[in-house]
Protein backbone atom coordinates (compact mmCIF):
# COMPACT_ATOMS: atom_id res chain seq x y z
CA UNK A 1 0.00 0.00 0.00
CA UNK A 2 2.54 2.43 1.18
CA UNK A 3 4.43 2.14 -2.66
CA UNK A 4 1.03 3.01 -4.45
CA UNK A 5 0.77 5.98 -1.66
CA UNK A 6 4.32 7.69 -1.87
CA UNK A 7 3.73 6.94 -6.34
CA UNK A 8 0.48 9.36 -5.81
CA UNK A 9 2.53 11.45 -3.67
CA UNK A 10 5.10 11.83 -5.75
CA UNK A 11 2.76 12.72 -8.79
CA UNK A 12 0.58 14.95 -6.70
CA UNK A 13 3.35 17.07 -5.30
CA UNK A 14 4.51 17.10 -9.30
CA UNK A 15 1.63 18.85 -10.23
CA UNK A 16 1.40 21.25 -6.72
CA UNK A 17 4.74 22.64 -7.41
CA UNK A 18 3.99 23.51 -10.97
CA UNK A 19 0.96 25.62 -9.88
CA UNK A 20 2.79 26.99 -7.35
CA UNK A 21 5.43 28.16 -9.71
CA UNK A 22 2.73 29.90 -11.22
CA UNK A 23 1.00 31.22 -7.80
CA UNK A 24 4.71 32.28 -6.91
CA UNK A 25 5.73 34.58 -10.50
CA UNK A 26 2.06 35.95 -9.99
CA UNK A 27 2.96 37.22 -6.19
CA UNK A 28 6.23 38.27 -7.44
CA UNK A 29 5.09 40.25 -10.17
CA UNK A 30 2.39 41.60 -7.69
CA UNK A 31 4.64 42.38 -6.05
CA UNK A 32 7.05 44.02 -7.44
CA UNK A 33 5.14 46.59 -9.50
CA UNK A 34 2.15 46.96 -7.08
CA UNK A 35 2.57 50.00 -4.58
CA UNK A 36 3.18 48.56 -0.68
CA UNK A 37 -0.62 49.92 -0.04
CA UNK A 38 -2.10 48.46 -2.90
CA UNK A 39 -0.22 45.16 -2.48
CA UNK A 40 -1.89 44.96 0.96
CA UNK A 41 -5.82 45.63 -0.20
CA UNK A 42 -4.67 42.22 -2.58
CA UNK A 43 -3.69 40.61 0.03
CA UNK A 44 -6.72 41.63 1.85
CA UNK A 45 -8.89 40.31 -0.58
CA UNK A 46 -6.97 37.16 -0.38
CA UNK A 47 -7.66 36.43 3.02
CA UNK A 48 -11.23 37.50 3.24
CA UNK A 49 -11.70 35.11 0.24
CA UNK A 50 -10.28 32.50 1.92
CA UNK A 51 -12.49 32.79 5.21
CA UNK A 52 -15.53 32.85 3.43
CA UNK A 53 -15.15 29.74 1.10
CA UNK A 54 -14.57 27.57 4.18
CA UNK A 55 -17.30 28.85 5.92
CA UNK A 56 -19.66 28.66 2.70
CA UNK A 57 -18.44 25.24 1.63
CA UNK A 58 -19.35 23.78 5.01
CA UNK A 59 -16.84 21.15 5.71
CA UNK A 60 -18.54 19.36 2.72
CA UNK A 61 -15.22 19.08 0.84
CA UNK A 62 -13.98 16.48 3.05
CA UNK A 63 -17.53 15.05 3.86
CA UNK A 64 -17.09 13.85 0.64
CA UNK A 65 -14.01 12.18 0.64
CA UNK A 66 -14.72 10.74 4.00
CA UNK A 67 -18.61 9.19 2.89
CA UNK A 68 -16.50 8.08 -0.32
CA UNK A 69 -13.83 6.44 1.50
CA UNK A 70 -15.31 2.75 1.71
CA UNK A 71 -17.98 3.48 -1.52
CA UNK A 72 -18.06 3.85 -4.75
CA UNK A 73 -18.68 7.34 -5.83
CA UNK A 74 -20.29 6.45 -9.68
CA UNK A 75 -23.34 4.20 -7.37
CA UNK A 76 -24.64 7.64 -5.74
CA UNK A 77 -26.41 10.45 -7.28
CA UNK A 78 -23.41 12.75 -5.88
CA UNK A 79 -25.31 15.89 -7.78
CA UNK A 80 -28.26 17.06 -6.11
CA UNK A 81 -26.17 17.51 -2.76
CA UNK A 82 -23.81 19.78 -4.38
CA UNK A 83 -26.47 21.51 -6.26
CA UNK A 84 -27.95 22.12 -2.84
CA UNK A 85 -25.17 23.48 -1.46
CA UNK A 86 -24.74 25.82 -4.47
CA UNK A 87 -28.17 27.68 -3.97
CA UNK A 88 -27.12 28.29 -0.06
CA UNK A 89 -23.44 29.42 -0.80
CA UNK A 90 -23.86 31.75 -3.68
CA UNK A 91 -26.70 33.73 -2.58
CA UNK A 92 -24.49 34.14 0.64
CA UNK A 93 -22.13 35.52 -1.02
CA UNK A 94 -23.67 38.31 -2.59
CA UNK A 95 -25.31 39.30 0.93
CA UNK A 96 -22.02 39.40 2.81
CA UNK A 97 -19.30 40.92 0.32
CA UNK A 98 -21.14 44.85 0.46
CA UNK A 99 -20.85 44.50 3.72
CA UNK A 100 -17.21 43.13 4.70
CA UNK A 101 -16.32 45.42 1.84
CA UNK A 102 -17.95 48.86 3.27
CA UNK A 103 -16.26 48.28 6.67
CA UNK A 104 -12.53 47.68 5.26
CA UNK A 105 -13.64 51.12 3.10
CA UNK A 106 -12.32 49.48 -0.48
CA UNK A 107 -14.34 50.09 -3.95
CA UNK A 108 -16.56 47.68 -6.21
CA UNK A 109 -13.28 46.44 -8.31
CA UNK A 110 -12.78 44.47 -4.16
CA UNK A 111 -16.50 43.08 -3.85
CA UNK A 112 -16.46 41.99 -7.91
CA UNK A 113 -13.06 39.80 -7.30
CA UNK A 114 -14.06 38.34 -4.05
CA UNK A 115 -17.55 37.59 -5.44
CA UNK A 116 -16.29 35.72 -8.53
CA UNK A 117 -13.64 33.86 -7.04
CA UNK A 118 -15.47 32.73 -4.37
CA UNK A 119 -18.19 31.32 -6.11
CA UNK A 120 -15.69 29.48 -8.36
CA UNK A 121 -13.55 28.13 -5.09
CA UNK A 122 -16.96 26.42 -3.98
CA UNK A 123 -17.55 25.35 -6.88
CA UNK A 124 -14.36 24.24 -7.86
CA UNK A 125 -13.35 22.95 -4.57
CA UNK A 126 -17.00 20.70 -3.73
CA UNK A 127 -16.75 18.97 -7.64
CA UNK A 128 -12.78 18.63 -7.26
CA UNK A 129 -13.24 16.12 -4.23
CA UNK A 130 -15.60 13.89 -6.35
CA UNK A 131 -12.81 13.55 -8.88
CA UNK A 132 -10.76 12.83 -5.94
CA UNK A 133 -13.16 10.23 -4.76
CA UNK A 134 -12.90 8.08 -7.69
CA UNK A 135 -9.61 7.68 -7.23
CA UNK A 136 -7.96 10.13 -10.05
CA UNK A 137 -6.09 12.34 -7.81
CA UNK A 138 -3.92 13.84 -11.20
CA UNK A 139 -7.03 14.83 -12.14
CA UNK A 140 -8.42 16.53 -9.22
CA UNK A 141 -5.56 18.74 -8.73
CA UNK A 142 -5.10 19.49 -12.10
CA UNK A 143 -9.04 21.58 -12.26
CA UNK A 144 -8.27 22.36 -9.00
CA UNK A 145 -4.74 24.43 -9.87
CA UNK A 146 -5.35 25.19 -13.42
CA UNK A 147 -6.70 28.25 -12.59
CA UNK A 148 -3.39 29.47 -10.35
CA UNK A 149 -1.44 29.37 -14.17
CA UNK A 150 -4.05 30.78 -15.95
CA UNK A 151 -3.71 33.61 -13.56
CA UNK A 152 -0.20 34.22 -13.51
CA UNK A 153 -0.23 34.09 -16.91
CA UNK A 154 -2.58 37.15 -17.51
CA UNK A 155 -0.86 38.87 -14.54
CA UNK A 156 2.97 38.56 -17.02
CA UNK A 157 0.87 40.22 -19.88
CA UNK A 158 -0.71 42.91 -17.61
CA UNK A 159 3.42 43.18 -16.74
CA UNK A 160 4.56 43.14 -20.39
CA UNK A 161 2.22 45.68 -21.15
CA UNK A 162 2.43 47.58 -18.09
CA UNK A 163 -1.41 47.83 -17.72
CA UNK A 164 -0.66 46.54 -14.27
CA UNK A 165 -3.35 48.51 -12.55
CA UNK A 166 -5.37 46.98 -9.11
CA UNK A 167 -8.87 47.99 -10.40
CA UNK A 168 -8.05 46.30 -13.68
CA UNK A 169 -6.77 43.44 -11.64
CA UNK A 170 -9.75 42.40 -9.56
CA UNK A 171 -12.11 42.89 -12.46
CA UNK A 172 -10.24 40.83 -14.94
CA UNK A 173 -8.76 37.93 -12.32
CA UNK A 174 -12.59 38.29 -11.20
CA UNK A 175 -13.90 37.65 -14.67
CA UNK A 176 -11.45 34.51 -15.32
CA UNK A 177 -12.10 32.77 -11.78
CA UNK A 178 -16.15 32.70 -12.72
CA UNK A 179 -15.54 31.44 -16.27
CA UNK A 180 -13.57 28.45 -15.05
CA UNK A 181 -15.67 27.66 -12.25
CA UNK A 182 -18.51 27.32 -14.70
CA UNK A 183 -16.29 25.17 -17.27
CA UNK A 184 -15.13 23.11 -14.00
CA UNK A 185 -18.91 22.18 -13.03
CA UNK A 186 -19.94 21.17 -16.96
CA UNK A 187 -16.54 19.07 -17.27
CA UNK A 188 -17.14 17.13 -13.75
CA UNK A 189 -20.97 16.74 -14.12
CA UNK A 190 -19.86 15.05 -17.96
CA UNK A 191 -16.38 13.15 -16.61
CA UNK A 192 -18.09 11.61 -13.45
CA UNK A 193 -21.52 8.84 -14.04
CA UNK A 194 -23.62 9.75 -11.82
CA UNK A 195 -25.41 6.31 -9.68
CA UNK A 196 -28.80 6.01 -8.45
CA UNK A 197 -28.24 5.85 -4.58
CA UNK A 198 -29.03 8.73 -2.52
CA UNK A 199 -25.99 9.83 -0.30
CA UNK A 200 -27.71 9.99 2.64
CA UNK A 201 -28.03 13.31 4.91
CA UNK A 202 -25.87 11.85 8.00
CA UNK A 203 -22.55 12.28 5.66
CA UNK A 204 -23.58 15.81 5.30
CA UNK A 205 -24.06 16.26 8.92
CA UNK A 206 -20.42 14.84 9.21
CA UNK A 207 -19.25 17.41 7.09
CA UNK A 208 -20.46 20.20 9.85
CA UNK A 209 -17.14 18.88 11.74
CA UNK A 210 -14.85 19.68 9.05
CA UNK A 211 -16.70 22.98 8.15
CA UNK A 212 -15.76 23.61 12.04
CA UNK A 213 -12.10 22.31 11.29
CA UNK A 214 -11.96 24.50 8.25
CA UNK A 215 -13.31 27.34 9.80
CA UNK A 216 -11.25 27.11 13.17
CA UNK A 217 -7.66 26.57 10.90
CA UNK A 218 -8.86 29.66 8.00
CA UNK A 219 -10.19 31.91 10.65
CA UNK A 220 -6.56 31.22 12.56
CA UNK A 221 -4.58 31.66 9.82
CA UNK A 222 -6.43 34.94 7.80
CA UNK A 223 -7.76 36.08 11.08
CA UNK A 224 -4.50 37.10 11.79
CA UNK A 225 -3.93 38.79 8.51
CA UNK A 226 -7.10 40.67 9.72
CA UNK A 227 -5.70 41.78 12.81
CA UNK A 228 -2.64 42.69 11.89
CA UNK A 229 -4.47 45.13 8.85
CA UNK A 230 -6.44 46.25 12.05
CA UNK A 231 -4.00 47.08 14.77
CA UNK A 232 -0.67 48.04 12.33
CA UNK A 233 -2.04 48.56 8.87
CA UNK A 234 -2.48 47.31 5.37
CA UNK A 235 1.48 47.91 4.54
CA UNK A 236 2.37 45.96 7.23
CA UNK A 237 -0.17 43.26 6.20
CA UNK A 238 1.26 43.44 2.85
CA UNK A 239 4.67 42.95 4.13
CA UNK A 240 3.97 40.07 5.80
CA UNK A 241 1.92 38.54 2.85
CA UNK A 242 5.30 39.31 0.83
CA UNK A 243 7.46 36.85 3.02
CA UNK A 244 4.67 34.27 3.07
CA UNK A 245 5.62 33.08 -0.29
CA UNK A 246 8.32 31.03 1.89
CA UNK A 247 5.49 29.36 3.44
CA UNK A 248 3.69 28.54 -0.13
CA UNK A 249 6.80 25.83 -0.57
CA UNK A 250 5.92 23.90 2.72
CA UNK A 251 2.32 24.00 1.99
CA UNK A 252 3.17 22.47 -1.03
CA UNK A 253 4.02 19.29 1.05
CA UNK A 254 1.38 19.75 3.33
CA UNK A 255 -0.94 20.17 0.82
CA UNK A 256 0.26 16.78 -0.89
CA UNK A 257 -0.12 14.95 2.11
CA UNK A 258 -3.46 15.85 2.75
CA UNK A 259 -4.44 15.19 -0.65
CA UNK A 260 -3.54 11.85 -0.60
CA UNK A 261 -3.42 10.65 2.78
CA UNK A 262 -7.25 11.14 3.81
CA UNK A 263 -8.80 9.55 0.95
CA UNK A 264 -5.91 6.40 1.64
CA UNK A 265 -6.05 6.76 5.09
CA UNK A 266 -7.87 3.96 5.62
CA UNK A 267 -5.13 1.74 4.14
CA UNK A 268 -2.38 3.47 6.03
CA UNK A 269 -0.92 1.08 8.89
CA UNK A 270 1.72 1.55 11.48
CA UNK A 271 4.94 1.48 9.52
CA UNK A 272 3.38 3.47 6.71
CA UNK A 273 2.66 6.24 9.24
CA UNK A 274 5.81 6.21 10.12
CA UNK A 275 7.25 6.23 6.52
CA UNK A 276 5.10 9.52 6.26
CA UNK A 277 6.03 11.13 8.98
CA UNK A 278 9.51 10.53 8.40
CA UNK A 279 9.33 11.96 4.64
CA UNK A 280 7.50 15.56 5.98
CA UNK A 281 10.66 15.47 8.54
CA UNK A 282 13.40 15.36 6.05
CA UNK A 283 11.33 17.19 3.43
CA UNK A 284 10.25 20.07 5.91
CA UNK A 285 14.40 20.09 7.67
CA UNK A 286 15.87 20.42 4.01
CA UNK A 287 13.36 23.60 2.69
CA UNK A 288 14.05 24.87 5.90
CA UNK A 289 17.88 24.75 5.21
CA UNK A 290 18.00 25.76 2.14
CA UNK A 291 15.85 29.28 3.38
CA UNK A 292 18.36 29.96 6.38
CA UNK A 293 21.43 29.57 4.38
CA UNK A 294 19.97 31.38 1.00
CA UNK A 295 16.64 32.97 2.39
CA UNK A 296 17.81 37.05 2.54
CA UNK A 297 19.13 37.06 -0.84
CA UNK A 298 16.69 35.45 -2.33
CA UNK A 299 13.84 37.63 -0.81
CA UNK A 300 15.96 40.69 -1.16
CA UNK A 301 16.23 40.10 -4.95
CA UNK A 302 12.99 39.42 -5.60
CA UNK A 303 11.61 42.52 -4.00
CA UNK A 304 14.38 44.64 -5.14
CA UNK A 305 15.20 44.98 -1.54
CA UNK A 306 11.87 46.45 -0.53
CA UNK A 307 11.29 44.18 2.45
CA UNK A 308 15.29 44.24 3.64
CA UNK A 309 14.13 45.71 6.73
CA UNK A 310 12.32 43.00 7.82
CA UNK A 311 14.37 39.82 6.61
CA UNK A 312 14.79 38.91 10.18
CA UNK A 313 10.86 37.18 9.70
CA UNK A 314 12.59 34.45 7.52
CA UNK A 315 13.64 31.66 10.40
CA UNK A 316 10.49 32.48 12.08
CA UNK A 317 8.68 31.37 8.53
CA UNK A 318 10.62 28.44 8.38
CA UNK A 319 9.49 27.17 11.47
CA UNK A 320 6.06 27.81 10.98
CA UNK A 321 6.04 25.75 7.73
CA UNK A 322 7.54 23.19 9.22
CA UNK A 323 5.18 22.67 12.30
CA UNK A 324 2.20 22.95 9.70
CA UNK A 325 3.72 20.07 7.66
CA UNK A 326 3.69 17.75 10.27
CA UNK A 327 -0.03 19.26 11.63
CA UNK A 328 -1.20 17.93 8.30
CA UNK A 329 -0.58 14.41 9.05
CA UNK A 330 -2.87 14.17 11.85
CA UNK A 331 -5.19 16.13 10.47
CA UNK A 332 -5.63 14.22 7.38
CA UNK A 333 -5.66 10.72 8.97
CA UNK A 334 -8.43 11.94 12.03
CA UNK A 335 -10.60 13.22 9.50
CA UNK A 336 -9.97 10.07 7.17
CA UNK A 337 -11.06 7.25 9.43
CA UNK A 338 -11.58 8.56 13.58
CA UNK A 339 -14.46 7.45 15.05
CA UNK A 340 -17.72 10.30 15.70
CA UNK A 341 -16.31 10.53 19.28
CA UNK A 342 -12.46 10.95 18.60
CA UNK A 343 -13.25 13.73 15.47
CA UNK A 344 -15.56 15.29 18.19
CA UNK A 345 -13.16 16.04 20.61
CA UNK A 346 -10.39 16.74 18.23
CA UNK A 347 -13.02 19.35 16.77
CA UNK A 348 -13.67 20.55 20.63
CA UNK A 349 -9.71 21.27 21.03
CA UNK A 350 -8.89 23.14 18.10
CA UNK A 351 -12.22 25.20 19.44
CA UNK A 352 -11.07 25.93 22.21
CA UNK A 353 -7.41 26.71 20.99
CA UNK A 354 -8.49 28.99 18.41
CA UNK A 355 -10.21 30.71 21.41
CA UNK A 356 -7.05 31.52 23.06
CA UNK A 357 -4.99 31.71 19.82
CA UNK A 358 -7.09 34.83 18.75
CA UNK A 359 -6.67 37.24 21.69
CA UNK A 360 -2.76 35.43 22.34
CA UNK A 361 -2.31 37.15 18.67
CA UNK A 362 -3.79 40.21 19.32
CA UNK A 363 -1.75 40.80 22.32
CA UNK A 364 0.94 39.26 20.44
CA UNK A 365 1.08 42.05 17.70
CA UNK A 366 0.15 44.89 19.46
CA UNK A 367 3.52 44.34 21.41
CA UNK A 368 5.97 43.20 18.77
CA UNK A 369 4.14 43.74 15.52
CA UNK A 370 4.87 40.78 12.25
CA UNK A 371 7.19 38.98 14.70
CA UNK A 372 4.37 38.54 17.51
CA UNK A 373 2.09 36.87 14.64
CA UNK A 374 4.62 34.51 13.70
CA UNK A 375 5.29 33.86 17.24
CA UNK A 376 1.34 33.28 17.54
CA UNK A 377 1.33 30.63 14.22
CA UNK A 378 4.53 29.06 15.47
CA UNK A 379 2.45 28.44 19.22
CA UNK A 380 -0.94 27.32 17.45
CA UNK A 381 0.35 24.43 14.83
CA UNK A 382 2.76 23.62 17.35
CA UNK A 383 -0.54 22.74 20.20
CA UNK A 384 -2.27 21.42 17.59
CA UNK A 385 0.02 18.72 16.10
CA UNK A 386 1.22 17.72 19.77
CA UNK A 387 -2.96 16.80 20.04
CA UNK A 388 -3.19 15.23 16.65
CA UNK A 389 -0.36 12.93 17.25
CA UNK A 390 -1.30 11.98 20.72
CA UNK A 391 -4.49 10.24 19.11
CA UNK A 392 -2.43 8.68 16.50
CA UNK A 393 -0.11 7.48 19.05
CA UNK A 394 -3.24 5.67 20.92
CA UNK A 395 -4.62 4.47 17.43
CA UNK A 396 -1.35 3.00 16.13
CA UNK A 397 0.33 1.90 19.40
CA UNK A 398 3.40 3.75 18.51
Amino acid sequence: MIKKYLINYRNVTLLIILSVIFGFVRNVVLGRMLSISDFGVYSLSLSVIGILSALLLFGQQRGIIRFFIKKNVTDYDWKTPILIQLFISIPTTFILLPIISSYYNVDYAFTYFCVCVIVSTVITDLLINIVRSSGKFELALILQRMIRIIVAITAIIFFINDTLRLTSIFYFFGSIHFIYGVFVYNYVIRKINLGSNKVPFSSQKEGLYFSALDVISLINMYGINLIIAEILSINYLGIFFAFNIILRIYEIFAQSTDFVTMPSSKEIDRSGLIIIVLKNLIIGSAISLFFLTFGDYIVSKLYLKKYDEYLNLIPLICLIGQVKMMDSIPLSIVGGISKKTILTRYVQYNSILSLIFIPGSIFSIKYFGLIGAAYALIILHFLRSIYGFRILYERYKL
